[in-house]
């Protein structure tokens, strides 16, 4: 996986339209580290295979032309894949604030930007889902695992807010169908990237 997020780099970086802003992936994750996040969660095969070959990963890119996106709001990628030391750390204050609250189980594995991140739900699971979360507000599962979830980085380029083109917003205003974030992504996704499908990003039910 790590080989396919440095083969998206590397076109990234020729791509005539884009300029990389960052680049980043880290050393990989000492055994040390490795057995912390174990003491609090089981890791899958594919968390264990992504974290023994790079320990998080930034990545920020932006479109060259200053032509604004037609409904405002950015045309430009990013992903920023916590080490796991991180993710499986306490978020108090960061994303819950007290033991009751309805987020706790929320571990934040891509703060793509700082007020939005993807986000192990624990619940329990095994294998648990990847939810995108607005902070301090908004909750909505992406239908994916770990694995899944970087498919789907990989896919969208990091592109900003791809998440709302899956994630069922919990209060949908009828005047306003489609948000400007999800609007940029189906619009400028096809320019940029001839091989972008639509139908890998669906909208998803709440759950």
């Amino acid at each position: 996986m790590i080989n396919q997020f440095r083969s998206m780099l590397k076109m990234l970086e020729e791509h005539p339209d884009i300029n990389v802003v960052v680049c980043n992936f880290n050393p990989p994750a000492t055994i040390e580290e490795l057995n912390a996040a174990k003491r609090y969660f089981n890791l899958t095969p594919a968390m264990i295979d992504f974290y023994s070959q790079a320990n998080g990963i930034q990545i920020c890119w932006e479109r060259k032309s200053n032509k604004k996106p037609p409904r405002g709001g950015l045309a430009a990628g990013y992903i920023n894949l916590l080490p796991v030391e991180e993710v499986f750390n306490d978020w108090k204050d960061i994303i819950y604030f007290s033991e009751a609250d309805p987020q706790k189980p929320l571990h934040p594995l891509d703060f793509f930007i700082e007020e939005a991140c993807a986000a192990f739900y624990l619940d329990g699971s095994d294998n648990p889902k990847v939810y995108y979360h607005y902070c301090g507000e908004e909750m909505s599962s992406l239908g994916v695992d770990f694995e899944g979830y970087l498919k789907l980085l990989l896919k969208s380029r990091g592109f900003w807010y791809w998440h709302t083109a899956i994630a069922q917003p919990q209060y949908v205003n009828p005047y306003v169908p489609i948000s400007v974030e999800e609007s940029n992504f189906r619009e400028i996704m096809p320019q940029l990237f001839p091989d972008f499908d639509a139908s890998d990003f669906q909208r998803l039910n709440n759950e």
